[in-house]
């Protein structure tokens, strides 16, 4: 009786040993992804030039970014460009705009995948990207957080954002394309200080 007793609980023990291990693996890697994740949180200031590509046209802008965790794993980026007028944002013309992107690791967590806001009184709507909903997506690799963001337009073009934040000694440069099919439409480059 113990001999077959002992027979028979070798399988579970083993399965306890390997989802132990398993666990203890996937608990690993969220604290390696969180790290990852971790050395990018901050609020960053700085400046950035957008230029037009069609015409040539440039533009000095005022950048205002946070990075801050979102729900367990996570990822908030705030941010807010001002518009410049003449190099000054205290004379009348300028403009400001402020967006927030908020994302959570995807089904197989090499990535995020843009989630909109929980609101417990209305229902869950799902992004339509023929409708032109963006859909958003962000990654690390190494010191760059990278943000895409591809949509529909209405007359049956694509459009594709890549919007490169990268890990500075002193803060984050920045990195912006807006591509529509295909040509480069825009393009913002700039830096920022981590601010304390």
């Amino acid at each position: 009786m113990t001999a077959g007793y002992a027979a028979g609980a070798r399988p579970i023990l083993t399965r306890l040993v390997l989802t132990a291990a398993l666990l203890a693996l996937l608990g690993h890697w969220q604290s390696a992804w969180a790290n990852d994740l971790s050395r990018f949180l901050g609020t960053y200031v700085g400046q950035a030039t957008v230029e037009d590509l069609a015409t040539g046209e440039q533009q000095k802008r005022d950048l205002d970014i946070v990075v801050a965790p979102y729900r367990k794993h996570g990822l908030r980026v705030d941010w807010i460009t001002v518009g410049l007028v003449d190099g000054r944002r205290d004379v009348p013309g300028v403009k400001r705009w402020s967006q927030t992107a908020l994302f959570e690791p995807a089904a197989d967590n090499d990535f995020l995948v843009e989630v909109g806001e929980i609101d417990l009184f209305s229902e869950r709507r799902e992004t339509e990207p023929i409708e032109g909903d963006p859909v958003r997506w962000t990654r690390v690799d190494g010191n760059l957080l990278e943000t895409n963001s591809f949509m529909v337009l209405e007359d049956g073009r694509y459009e594709l954002q890549v919007y490169q934040r990268i890990l500075t000694d002193i803060g984050m440069d920045i990195r912006f394309e807006r591509i529509v099919d295909g040509e480069t439409l825009r393009r913002v480059t700039g830096s920022t200080a981590r601010a304390e």
